[in-house]
Protein backbone atom coordinates (compact mmCIF):
# COMPACT_ATOMS: atom_id res chain seq x y z
CA UNK A 1 0.00 0.00 0.00
CA UNK A 2 2.55 2.51 0.85
CA UNK A 3 4.43 1.29 -2.21
CA UNK A 4 1.78 2.30 -4.58
CA UNK A 5 0.79 5.41 -3.06
CA UNK A 6 4.75 6.64 -3.07
CA UNK A 7 4.37 5.62 -6.79
CA UNK A 8 1.21 7.56 -6.94
CA UNK A 9 2.49 10.72 -5.21
CA UNK A 10 6.14 10.38 -7.98
CA UNK A 11 3.76 10.49 -11.04
CA UNK A 12 2.12 12.91 -10.15
CA UNK A 13 5.00 15.26 -9.01
CA UNK A 14 6.69 14.23 -12.33
CA UNK A 15 3.54 15.33 -14.55
CA UNK A 16 3.48 18.80 -12.89
CA UNK A 17 6.64 19.30 -13.26
CA UNK A 18 6.36 18.41 -16.80
CA UNK A 19 2.95 20.76 -16.97
CA UNK A 20 5.14 23.69 -15.50
CA UNK A 21 8.01 23.48 -18.08
CA UNK A 22 6.41 23.43 -20.82
CA UNK A 23 4.58 26.61 -19.50
CA UNK A 24 5.34 29.96 -21.67
CA UNK A 25 4.03 33.62 -22.47
CA UNK A 26 4.51 36.65 -24.64
CA UNK A 27 6.18 39.56 -23.55
CA UNK A 28 5.95 43.09 -24.38
CA UNK A 29 8.08 46.28 -24.32
CA UNK A 30 5.77 48.91 -24.69
CA UNK A 31 5.88 53.19 -25.80
CA UNK A 32 3.18 54.55 -22.95
CA UNK A 33 2.22 58.53 -24.01
CA UNK A 34 0.24 60.45 -21.26
CA UNK A 35 -1.58 61.88 -23.53
CA UNK A 36 -4.06 63.42 -21.22
CA UNK A 37 -1.10 65.72 -19.39
CA UNK A 38 -0.40 66.22 -22.85
CA UNK A 39 -3.38 67.91 -23.69
CA UNK A 40 -4.23 69.43 -20.31
CA UNK A 41 -0.79 71.39 -20.05
CA UNK A 42 -0.34 71.97 -23.60
CA UNK A 43 2.82 70.15 -23.83
CA UNK A 44 5.01 70.93 -26.96
CA UNK A 45 6.43 67.05 -26.37
CA UNK A 46 4.10 64.66 -24.30
CA UNK A 47 5.53 62.54 -21.72
CA UNK A 48 6.61 59.15 -22.90
CA UNK A 49 8.17 55.78 -20.61
CA UNK A 50 8.93 52.64 -21.54
CA UNK A 51 7.60 49.12 -19.67
CA UNK A 52 7.95 45.96 -20.01
CA UNK A 53 4.85 43.38 -19.66
CA UNK A 54 2.92 40.23 -19.98
CA UNK A 55 -0.14 42.50 -21.02
CA UNK A 56 -0.68 42.80 -25.18
CA UNK A 57 -0.93 46.67 -25.95
CA UNK A 58 -4.69 46.83 -26.30
CA UNK A 59 -5.24 45.58 -22.71
CA UNK A 60 -2.89 47.36 -21.30
CA UNK A 61 -4.45 50.60 -22.56
CA UNK A 62 -7.47 49.48 -21.39
CA UNK A 63 -5.91 48.14 -17.85
CA UNK A 64 -4.18 51.90 -17.35
CA UNK A 65 -6.79 54.08 -18.27
CA UNK A 66 -8.14 53.60 -21.41
CA UNK A 67 -7.50 55.78 -24.94
CA UNK A 68 -8.58 59.55 -23.43
CA UNK A 69 -5.44 58.59 -21.01
CA UNK A 70 -2.73 57.19 -22.42
CA UNK A 71 -1.74 55.94 -25.94
CA UNK A 72 0.42 53.06 -26.25
CA UNK A 73 2.76 51.53 -29.02
CA UNK A 74 4.42 48.78 -29.65
CA UNK A 75 8.21 48.32 -29.78
CA UNK A 76 9.12 44.62 -29.15
CA UNK A 77 7.77 41.27 -28.12
CA UNK A 78 9.21 37.83 -27.73
CA UNK A 79 7.85 34.68 -26.03
CA UNK A 80 8.99 33.57 -22.27
CA UNK A 81 9.05 30.31 -20.68
CA UNK A 82 7.31 30.08 -17.43
CA UNK A 83 4.87 32.20 -16.10
CA UNK A 84 4.12 35.60 -14.43
CA UNK A 85 2.75 34.65 -10.93
CA UNK A 86 3.54 35.93 -7.65
CA UNK A 87 3.99 39.06 -9.61
CA UNK A 88 7.08 37.79 -11.50
CA UNK A 89 8.69 40.42 -14.12
CA UNK A 90 8.93 38.79 -17.68
CA UNK A 91 12.24 37.65 -18.88
CA UNK A 92 14.59 40.01 -20.60
CA UNK A 93 14.32 40.66 -24.55
CA UNK A 94 16.90 38.12 -26.16
CA UNK A 95 19.49 39.78 -27.82
CA UNK A 96 20.52 39.52 -31.20
CA UNK A 97 22.40 36.81 -33.06
CA UNK A 98 25.70 37.80 -35.08
CA UNK A 99 23.58 41.06 -35.82
CA UNK A 100 24.90 43.13 -38.71
CA UNK A 101 23.57 46.59 -36.04
CA UNK A 102 23.67 47.33 -33.31
CA UNK A 103 21.42 50.14 -31.54
CA UNK A 104 22.04 53.75 -31.92
CA UNK A 105 22.95 52.45 -35.77
CA UNK A 106 21.80 54.93 -38.92
CA UNK A 107 20.32 52.63 -41.29
CA UNK A 108 18.00 53.03 -44.44
CA UNK A 109 15.12 51.35 -45.47
CA UNK A 110 15.41 48.77 -48.23
CA UNK A 111 12.70 46.67 -48.22
CA UNK A 112 10.71 46.71 -51.97
CA UNK A 113 7.29 48.33 -52.32
CA UNK A 114 6.91 49.44 -49.20
CA UNK A 115 6.17 53.48 -48.01
CA UNK A 116 9.71 53.87 -45.92
CA UNK A 117 11.98 52.79 -48.54
CA UNK A 118 14.41 55.16 -48.74
CA UNK A 119 13.82 56.29 -45.57
CA UNK A 120 16.78 57.30 -43.04
CA UNK A 121 16.72 56.58 -39.14
CA UNK A 122 18.50 55.22 -36.06
CA UNK A 123 17.91 51.93 -34.34
CA UNK A 124 16.44 51.98 -31.07
CA UNK A 125 15.47 48.16 -30.22
CA UNK A 126 17.40 45.30 -31.50
CA UNK A 127 16.31 41.19 -30.46
CA UNK A 128 15.93 37.89 -32.03
CA UNK A 129 12.70 36.63 -32.09
CA UNK A 130 12.47 33.05 -32.41
CA UNK A 131 8.91 32.73 -33.86
CA UNK A 132 10.75 33.95 -37.40
CA UNK A 133 13.98 32.99 -36.60
CA UNK A 134 15.26 36.12 -37.21
CA UNK A 135 16.86 39.46 -35.68
CA UNK A 136 14.36 42.31 -35.35
CA UNK A 137 15.42 45.69 -35.19
CA UNK A 138 13.23 49.11 -34.07
CA UNK A 139 14.12 51.57 -36.06
CA UNK A 140 12.94 55.78 -35.31
CA UNK A 141 12.43 58.53 -37.64
CA UNK A 142 13.38 61.48 -36.17
CA UNK A 143 12.90 63.90 -39.13
CA UNK A 144 9.22 62.08 -39.61
CA UNK A 145 7.66 63.23 -36.62
CA UNK A 146 9.13 60.42 -34.75
CA UNK A 147 7.37 57.19 -36.39
CA UNK A 148 8.61 54.21 -35.27
CA UNK A 149 8.49 50.69 -37.28
CA UNK A 150 10.20 47.25 -36.83
CA UNK A 151 12.14 45.24 -39.82
CA UNK A 152 14.24 41.91 -40.33
CA UNK A 153 17.91 42.25 -40.65
CA UNK A 154 17.45 41.78 -44.47
CA UNK A 155 15.16 45.25 -45.11
CA UNK A 156 17.85 47.15 -43.65
CA UNK A 157 21.73 48.91 -44.74
CA UNK A 158 24.11 50.49 -42.79
CA UNK A 159 23.50 54.47 -43.77
CA UNK A 160 26.84 56.72 -43.82
CA UNK A 161 25.10 60.14 -42.86
CA UNK A 162 22.62 60.90 -40.60
CA UNK A 163 18.60 60.97 -40.99
CA UNK A 164 18.47 65.08 -40.84
CA UNK A 165 20.65 64.48 -43.89
CA UNK A 166 19.62 62.59 -45.81
CA UNK A 167 16.12 64.28 -45.59
CA UNK A 168 17.40 67.17 -47.34
CA UNK A 169 16.98 67.82 -50.63
CA UNK A 170 13.87 65.23 -50.76
CA UNK A 171 9.94 66.95 -52.08
CA UNK A 172 8.86 69.13 -49.52
CA UNK A 173 6.26 67.60 -47.83
CA UNK A 174 4.70 67.17 -44.47
CA UNK A 175 4.55 63.62 -43.14
CA UNK A 176 1.58 62.46 -41.31
CA UNK A 177 2.13 59.19 -38.87
CA UNK A 178 -0.28 56.81 -39.20
CA UNK A 179 0.49 53.52 -37.21
CA UNK A 180 -0.33 50.14 -39.29
CA UNK A 181 0.09 47.30 -36.46
CA UNK A 182 0.06 43.33 -37.45
CA UNK A 183 0.34 40.43 -35.16
CA UNK A 184 2.60 39.34 -32.62
CA UNK A 185 4.51 36.99 -34.86
CA UNK A 186 5.49 39.24 -37.59
CA UNK A 187 7.21 42.60 -36.64
CA UNK A 188 4.83 45.82 -37.20
CA UNK A 189 4.92 48.38 -39.72
CA UNK A 190 4.28 52.09 -39.16
CA UNK A 191 3.51 53.75 -42.17
CA UNK A 192 3.00 57.58 -43.53
CA UNK A 193 0.89 59.47 -46.04
CA UNK A 194 2.55 62.56 -46.85
CA UNK A 195 0.26 65.87 -48.34
CA UNK A 196 1.67 68.66 -50.26
CA UNK A 197 0.41 72.26 -49.64
CA UNK A 198 -2.16 73.37 -52.67
CA UNK A 199 -0.18 76.04 -55.58
CA UNK A 200 -0.75 79.67 -54.50
CA UNK A 201 -2.65 80.99 -57.34
CA UNK A 202 -0.43 83.39 -60.04
CA UNK A 203 -0.46 86.63 -59.92
CA UNK A 204 -1.44 88.67 -62.70
CA UNK A 205 0.06 92.11 -63.21
CA UNK A 206 -2.61 95.32 -62.60
CA UNK A 207 -3.75 97.17 -65.49
CA UNK A 208 -2.67 100.54 -66.19
CA UNK A 209 -4.97 103.28 -65.11
CA UNK A 210 -7.01 104.88 -67.81
CA UNK A 211 -7.25 108.55 -68.71
CA UNK A 212 -10.25 110.35 -68.30
CA UNK A 213 -11.72 111.88 -71.81
CA UNK A 214 -10.19 115.16 -73.12
CA UNK A 215 -7.13 114.70 -70.75
CA UNK A 216 -3.44 114.10 -71.91
CA UNK A 217 -2.16 111.24 -70.32
CA UNK A 218 0.82 112.22 -67.44
CA UNK A 219 3.84 111.45 -69.46
CA UNK A 220 2.36 113.20 -72.78
CA UNK A 221 1.88 116.61 -70.73
CA UNK A 222 2.75 119.49 -72.79
CA UNK A 223 5.85 122.01 -71.76
CA UNK A 224 5.05 125.53 -69.83
CA UNK A 225 5.39 128.76 -72.06
CA UNK A 226 9.36 129.65 -71.89
CA UNK A 227 10.66 126.27 -70.69
CA UNK A 228 13.61 124.66 -72.03
CA UNK A 229 12.66 121.44 -74.16
CA UNK A 230 12.91 118.25 -72.81
CA UNK A 231 16.15 116.29 -73.68
CA UNK A 232 15.51 113.40 -75.87
CA UNK A 233 16.54 110.23 -74.11
CA UNK A 234 19.22 108.00 -75.75
CA UNK A 235 18.66 105.19 -78.05
CA UNK A 236 18.35 101.90 -76.65
CA UNK A 237 19.66 98.92 -78.58
CA UNK A 238 15.96 97.68 -79.26
CA UNK A 239 16.04 101.04 -81.21
CA UNK A 240 18.98 102.00 -83.61
CA UNK A 241 19.76 105.92 -83.69
CA UNK A 242 18.33 107.47 -86.68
Amino acid sequence: MRTSALLAATALLMLVSAAAARAEYRAYELEVVDTYDCQINKRERCRRSSIRTGLAPEVYQRTHGGEQRIGVMLLATWMCYGDTSNYEPVCPRPAPRKGKFAAGDSVRIKLNKHVTKGWTGTIEVAYYQGSVNSNVYGVRFADRQNVYARYYEKDLEKSSGSPAQASQGGPATQPVAATVQTGAQAPGVQTTATRTAPPKPAQTPAAAPRSQPGTAPPSASAPKPGAAPAAQAAPTQSEPPQ
